[in-house]
């Protein structure tokens, strides 16, 4: 590896700590986990219901994690699960009026900085950055 590659990919790794680091801060300013923080996430920001499954595969965390994190939430009130018709297991997670109000609490803020954020950035400069991004965790994934 050429030393200017080496020291680009030492950069590129540090920013993403500092971003895993901004959400972590997020997270812990609600005393929640980073894996609560982004089930909230998911239930709040994305468009869609939202099963378990679902939020496993978006956000890359094992089952185990994603169920545990939805029963500690069950277990205070804030979401229950609701099978969806037509499917012999299939559960939808939905939000108590205490969970809306924590909900929202928790994601507003950080989505709202993250559409002000994006919002200074061109779309050109965006594509650009998530089809780079993309090409090198396929990449990574392959040589890994």
């Amino acid at each position: 590896m050429q030393p200017e590659s080496k020291k680009l990919l030492e950069i590129f790794n540090q920013q993403f700590k500092e971003l895993t680091a901004i959400y972590h801060r997020a997270a812990s300013q609600h005393d929640i986990s980073d894996n609560e923080f982004w089930v909230w996430y998911a239930l709040f920001a994305l468009d869609g219901e939202q099963s378990q499954q679902s939020i496993c595969e978006m956000w890359s965390l094992p089952k185990q994690t994603v169920n545990s994190v939805v029963s500690g939430m069950i277990k205070k009130g804030l979401v229950y699960l609701e099978t969806i018709p037509g499917t012999r297991n299939k559960k939808v997670i939905r939000l108590t009026e205490a969970g809306q109000k924590f909900g929202e609490k928790v994601i507003l803020n950080v989505y709202e900085a993250e559409q002000r954020a994006i919002g200074q950035i061109s779309p050109q400069q965006l594509q650009l950055c998530t089809e780079l991004l993309a090409k090198y965790i396929s990449l990574l994934d392959e040589e890994i």
